[in-house]
């Protein structure tokens, strides 16, 4: 799976994307065509890496931090370049003009990196003999010419030119001619470097992401996962950035949340408005970002990883498909269920299933489908406002009002009975207390 392909997931994935202070393009597009990571030396070898850059972003001359943003600014994508040339196809100028920018803005980021110590965390070609190859004149600039210089022919032949304008029309064919034999043969001498280029290109891109992913660390209160040794994960003051700053905005402040799961199932229950939904939002969030290698919204965070990341948030409509919103999230379910019976490590976020069906056979499917999933081998977080028996399931509860506000904390309760606090929440809100009242006095009977 690619990081283009649940970059749209409901869990806010875009938005943390969206910070991103990227300097160029390309590097967002590299990023994106990404895949999920699911060996855990990986993960653990990318946030090495990323450790690198914070440290590095902590002690870097403001100017030189600068000055590495700008360059790689320059970064463009040049792949349809590159092919070609692998592919020894005879380059046109601008194709040479970008492979020379390419390699001049390498040799310059890798001198910077150097300064800073960082040329053993992402190795960049040494594209010197490229520089050499375009720029016979050693002028270091990036642009491209076909040079006298290149051939002792061509450089008599635009003598002649300038001498003999009425011979232009002669002349200039000629001087076509040997100007494609001089980008046949800097072509051909290119074409052992298509590789390295190629690998030059996709540094500075890593170099650009992860740049920007420790100044998002650092600038969102990040923080760097351990790896589970389990098959659960732990985080503690877990937060939802996006969330986080709505409210900041409103000028409210986010509660943060402690929550930890395994391979049995969780349910979470809690009164509308108590924050579930945003609780699976953050852990689906987090899960992805962990697997991308970003940082983590959380004081700290211990996650296992996973093969398959499912998140079901229900109310959904497949327009496409003509199907309704029950039916779109029972096709959603499904595919959890039908997962659970392979080998694959599996991450389920449900978010009050069968909500928009009558409550006794909703309840009935919440809690077959907790008896269903309590034996199988996957990590499965669930809420709901049904009152149900969880059996063998955790089960949390959002602690709700006290003192006449909402606590969005997780306590850990021993039934499945979701609290009854719709009126209460209601009236914080100024909800018409006639209503209210007529309210309270049916529940007393």
């Amino acid at each position: 799976m690619l990081l283009k392909n649940v970059i749209d997931s409901p869990c806010g994935l875009r938005f943390v994307l969206d910070q991103l202070e990227l300097q160029s393009g390309y590097a967002r597009r590299w990023l994106l065509d990404r895949p999920m990571m699911t060996n855990a030396d990986e993960i653990e070898a990318t946030y090495g890496m990323l450790h690198r850059f914070v440290d590095m972003m902590q002690c870097i001359d403001v100017t030189r931090l600068n000055t590495l943003r700008f360059k790689l600014q320059a970064l463009k994508d040049i792949r349809t370049t590159i092919a070609n040339l692998a592919h020894s196809a005879t380059l046109d100028d601008i194709e040479l003009f970008e492979v020379k920018h390419l390699a001049i803005l390498a040799t310059d980021v890798a001198r910077l990196m150097d300064e800073q110590g960082m040329t053993d965390v992402i190795e960049i070609p040494d594209l010197a003999p490229v520089i050499t190859i375009l720029d016979p004149d050693g002028m270091k600039i990036a642009t491209f010419y076909v040079y006298d210089s290149y051939c002792a022919e061509l450089r008599e032949l635009r003598s002649q030119m300038r001498q003999h304008p009425d011979q232009q029309d002669d002349l200039l064919l000629q001087a076509s001619e040997l100007e494609e034999g001089v980008r046949r043969d800097l072509s051909r001498q290119l074409h052992p470097w298509a590789a390295a280029i190629e690998q030059a290109q996709v540094a500075l891109a890593q170099i650009d992401v992860c740049l920007a992913k420790a100044q998002q660390i650092r600038q969102m209160g990040m923080c760097f996962p351990g790896l589970s040794m389990t098959e659960g994960s732990t985080y503690h003051a877990m937060f939802h950035p996006q969330v986080r700053e709505a409210l900041a905005t409103a000028g409210r402040d986010f509660q943060p949340v402690d929550i930890s799961y395994g391979l049995s199932p969780t349910l979470i229950t809690g009164a509308n408005m108590g924050g579930k939904t945003v609780v699976l939002k953050t852990l689906t969030l987090c899960q992805y970002l962990f697997q991308f290698g970003f940082g983590i919204p959380a004081a700290k965070a211990q996650i296992a990883v996973k093969d398959e990341v499912y998140f079901c948030i229900g109310d959904e409509q497949s327009v496409e498909r003509g199907l309704s919103s029950f039916a779109a999230e029972m096709k959603n379910i499904d595919r959890v269920i039908q997962a659970s019976r392979t080998d694959s490590r599996i991450l389920a976020l449900i978010d009050e299933p069968a909500r928009t069906t009558n409550p006794t056979e909703g309840a009935a499917l919440v809690t077959a489908l907790l008896r269903l999933m309590q034996d199988r081998p996957v990590s499965l977080v669930m809420t709901t406002h049904y009152d149900i028996e969880p059996g063998h399931a955790r089960c949390l509860r959002v602690k709700g009002f006290e003192n006449g506000t909402m606590d969005y904390s997780l306590v850990e309760v021993h039934d499945g009975e979701v609290p009854h606090e719709a009126l209460n929440i209601a009236q914080s809100l100024g909800i018409d207390t006639e209503w209210l009242t007529l309210a309270r006095t049916l529940l007393s009977h």
